[in-house]
């Protein structure tokens, strides 16, 4: 097997009954493979989301000429590059650890046998890491200066 068609789905995926274990160098490419995929991603999404959103609001201003925008239009390449990198790094981590240690390793060990439970207990972990995920966003573009902090 080699890598990244021979890597595990997260770094910490359990090897299943007659699969071959996987290499170092395969659980090291698992968060760089997922790193590469989530960067692509969020660069593409972004794009496509600030660009809507920067011709609604001038739509919007050509509309109403006494319309003004609480913000100013984004960075186009600057926000795409940075959620990019966004997603790449602490959305890549935390699936990570999400997907290897707490579900697999933690709920559906601790809960083997209980679909349905580890079906709940997975649904109520990964929506609160979608939850902690908008946090750490907020706080990373205020980090780069791209948001101002409310007053």
């Amino acid at each position: 097997m080699s890598c990244p068609a021979g890597c595990p789905d997260n770094a910490f995926q359990k090897v299943q009954p007659g699969m071959p274990t996987f290499t170092l160098l395969q659980r090291l490419g698992a968060p760089l493979r997922n790193g590469i995929k989530l960067a692509a991603v969020g660069f593409s999404a972004s794009m496509v989301s600030v660009c809507i959103t920067n011709a609604l609001i001038a739509l919007r201003q050509a509309v109403d000429r006494g319309f003004v925008p609480l913000n100013q239009s984004q960075d186009l390449l600057a926000t795409s590059m940075a959620y990019g990198a966004y997603m790449a790094s602490s959305s890549n981590i935390r699936y990570q650890v999400l997907a290897g240690v707490v579900e697999e390793r933690g709920i559906e060990t601790i809960f083997k046998g209980n679909y349905q439970l580890c079906a709940l207990l997975s649904f109520i972990v990964r929506t609160g890491n979608t939850f902690l995920g908008s946090l750490l966003w907020v706080d990373f573009v205020r980090l780069l200066g791209m948001q101002k902090a409310g007053s």
